[in-house]
């Protein structure tokens, strides 16, 4: 390198200096082709997404036939139907009731058929040998 020259005169590689060597119109070209992509995408994903769609045809009202029950609607107060439904439920299951009287079912208490459970299971056995009958009255099955 000549002593004498201003830098400017001497070429940036001479003067010891890093030149740039990205080219800025490859990058221009890259980030505008990636835009690019981006839009066709987004465009496809719509036409896509567009194109799985089933129309489905315009619907009138159909007319309500006469004598038919009307469609159900949500109530505005439901708890006193919830508790006449609770009410019915817990008297089916603590109350002694007639299945069939023909054939001598009765449907007992849950409380009252763990008892009976219990009982049987506590009380000895009969030997194999004897027949059992029950007692007149509890002939019935229990449900």
């Amino acid at each position: 390198m000549a002593p004498n020259l201003p830098e400017q005169s001497v070429p940036a590689v001479q003067r010891g200096h890093e030149i740039f060597d990205l080219d800025m119109t490859f990058m221009r070209w890259f980030s505008l082709s990636i835009v690019v992509l981006l839009i066709v995408t987004a465009a496809a994903a719509f036409a896509l997404l567009n194109g799985f769609r089933i129309p489905r045809p315009a619907t009138r009202p159909v007319p309500a036939a006469e004598g038919s029950a009307p469609v159900a609607a949500l109530q505005s107060t439901p708890q006193e139907d919830l508790r006449a439904y609770r009410r019915a439920k817990t008297a089916a299951l603590e109350g002694y009731h007639w299945i069939d009287r023909g054939a001598g079912v009765v449907q007992i208490p849950i409380e009252r058929a763990m008892e009976l459970v219990a009982a049987e299971r506590a009380a000895p056995q009969p030997a194999q040998s004897e027949p059992v009958h029950a007692p007149a009255a509890a002939r019935g099955r229990t449900r």
